[in-house]
């Protein structure tokens, strides 16, 4: 999929993640990367080159991004 969205620096590649329970997730730039087992709110943005693994949770309208790494 060519999706692109705007995490405030203009669009750039990205997709809706999908969550462990086969509900939609919010944005994650093709930059960035979040591991299937974990859960990202609908709202919630991962971008830049920040790292989700393992069962985290991303909550509310959370933003995650450069370094960050979340497990």
């Amino acid at each position: 999929m060519n999706q692109k969205h705007d995490f405030g620096g203009g669009p750039v590649a990205a997709h809706r993640h999908v969550n462990p329970d086969g509900s939609p997730g919010g944005w994650v730039a093709e930059t960035a990367s979040v591991a299937a087992t974990a859960t990202v709110a609908a709202r919630a943005k991962v971008y830049d080159r920040a790292k989700v693994s393992g069962n985290a949770k991303i909550s509310d309208n959370a933003l995650v991004y450069g370094n960050a790494k979340v497990f």
